[in-house]
């Protein structure tokens, strides 16, 4: 599953097609790990309140409580992250009359509808393949926002890996990581998603639809040699440690997390971000983010406290920053 649904709800509210994008926000970059039905409540939950603040006007899609600055070793700022809240709109949401509440609930679940498509569709690729879905014009979209057009997502099917070795064939002009890490950490799976050209034909797939009747309209599209990131996971006897990777664009790198903590730390001379964030119902899951001195390579590195301590954690991304 797309590991950011977020990205593509906002695309869904403001109803305009996909523009190219560098690298994907960190919405929820504490929690990215595995599927689990714990993480799709969380992810609905947390996409009603995007819904909320993308509809009825709150001051931003999140109100920010904290905000760390990264920079590289020549005193650039490389990396602004900054710490969210949800009690804007939470509060939006309890001041809305019933019938309000119910349109944002009814459009926020069409959208999952039309995401939990999208993956459907994507499963049905192969790899390296990509496509633009159509979506009409819906009643619901209307109510929300009389000025909507319709909808193109794009999406494209990700590249897997079960070892380093065959990984950078693909992507080790790019970037560098071990096959190997900590104490017992084995690369064991990754994926690589490339970003799908924006070489869609909007006019035929709306003619298309409207001649057709369908619910919605699928067009084959180019992928791009771009990069949007790579994910990998890393098993040891304790669980495992993912691992994310994107490349920074020319401009500063901002991103948000729904982490309860947020702390500046140093991976050798390096700066990081070390966060933490306790699930309602699970084990609190902890993560690094940095940008490697001298590159515009961004990693993620998280793992669940019950897999890794803070100072094994920070030996990883050691570790990482080292592999050549």
């Amino acid at each position: 599953m797309d590991k950011n649904p977020f990205k593509h709800m906002r695309d869904m509210l403001v109803a305009k097609p996909v523009p190219k994008v560098d690298v994907k926000h960190k919405v929820m970059a504490a929690i990215r790990a595995k599927e689990s039905k714990e993480e799709k409540v969380v992810k609905k939950k947390i996409g009603l309140l995007v819904t909320v603040g993308m509809l009825v006007g709150a001051s931003s899609v999140w109100a920010g409580v904290e905000m760390i600055q990264l920079k590289n070793e020549k005193g650039e700022v490389v990396l602004k992250l900054k710490q969210m809240s949800m009690q804007e709109q939470q509060q939006k949401m309890q001041q809305l009359p019933p019938d309000i509440k119910d349109q944002i609930k009814n459009r926020n679940a069409e959208i999952f509808k039309q995401l939990d498509t999208g993956e459907q569709i994507v499963n049905g690729l192969k790899p390296g393949e990509a496509v633009a879905i159509y979506w009409p014009l819906t009643k619901l979209q209307l109510e929300s926002n009389p000025n909507s057009t319709p909808f193109v997502d794009v999406r494209s099917k990700p590249f897997t890996y079960t070892t380093w070795k065959d990984m950078e064939q693909k992507v080790g002009h790019l970037f560098k990581v071990p096959a190997e890490m900590g104490t017992d950490f084995k690369f064991v799976a990754s994926e690589a998603i490339y970003l799908p050209s924006d070489k869609y034909d909007e006019k035929a797939m709306k003619e298309e639809q409207e001649r057709t009747k369908k619910e919605y309209v699928v067009q084959p599209i180019p992928l791009s040699d771009k990069l949007r990131d790579a994910e990998i996971e890393y098993k040891g006897q304790k669980g495992s440690a993912f691992l994310e990777v994107s490349i920074l664009g020319d401009n500063n790198k901002s991103g948000g997390t729904l982490a309860e903590n947020l702390e500046k730390v140093m991976i050798g001379d390096n700066e990081a971000v070390y966060s933490t964030f306790a699930p309602e119902n699970g084990d609190t899951v902890h993560s690094l983010d940095w940008v490697k001195n001298g590159t515009k390579v961004n990693y993620n590195l998280r793992a669940k406290m019950s897999v890794s301590t803070k100072e094994e954690l920070l030996k990883m991304a050691e570790q990482i920053n080292q592999a050549q």
